[in-house]
């Protein structure tokens, strides 16, 4: 009766670790067919109570179309160390967060104009465009157009942006860039409104 028992779960979990392997790596998307497909349809649950185990909440949001592992932060002091750290909790600079925030807003407002595609694509132009009044305070022109780039990458990295067919003769400034709809899952209204008052209040 073990052995049978050890059997299932071991077919079980061969049958999502594919999946649980992609989540561990990062957000798997509703475009990303097979995955998606799998996820929503059979391997929900099972991949909930395996992640639960080892301290991670599976986050699906349907209506967006993604779908994450997060680590819930533990507020009880004597608790805290009782899991290491898996996913890093960010603490995004001034830059970041008013590049973040800006993003976030073109998202809802693309969200309510555009129905052709759910992420918006911005050229590090109107990148620039974007953030001018909040980076106003730079020396030169070229300090502004440095810490645009810096920012645009440190945001990419974070998985917030992705790069739209990169091509070596292209103007720099003519460089796309998507934004990735998880934004919206990292910065909720809550989030959103704080980052707001903070930006204001450092720039004030």
């Amino acid at each position: 009766m073990q052995e049978e028992l050890m059997d299932d779960l071991g077919a079980t979990h061969d049958r999502f670790a594919p999946l649980a392997i992609r989540l561990l790596k990062g957000v798997i998307y509703e475009e990303e067919t097979r995955f998606w497909a799998e996820l929503v349809k059979v391997q929900e649950l099972p991949l909930r109570r395996y992640f639960a185990q080892i301290g991670l909440q599976l986050i699906v949001n349907r209506n967006e179309g993604f779908a994450f592992l997060r680590q819930p932060v533990i507020s009880n002091e004597a608790n805290a160390t009782a899991l290491p750290r898996l996913m890093m909790r960010r603490t995004l600079s001034l830059d970041q967060s008013i590049l973040c925030v800006l993003l976030r807003e073109r998202l809802e407002e693309h969200a309510i104009h555009d129905s052709a595609s759910r992420e918006p694509i911005l050229s590090l132009r109107e990148i620039s465009e974007l953030v001018v009044l909040f980076f106003k305070e730079r020396n030169t022109q070229q300090k502004f157009l440095k810490d645009v780039k810096k920012t645009v990458k440190e945001v990419k990295e974070m998985g917030f942006l992705e790069t739209i067919g990169e091509n070596t003769n292209m103007n720099e400034d003519e460089s796309r860039y998507r934004i990735k709809r998880i934004l919206k899952a990292f910065i909720d209204a809550d989030e959103l409104l704080n980052l707001q008052q903070t930006i204001t209040a450092n720039l004030a």
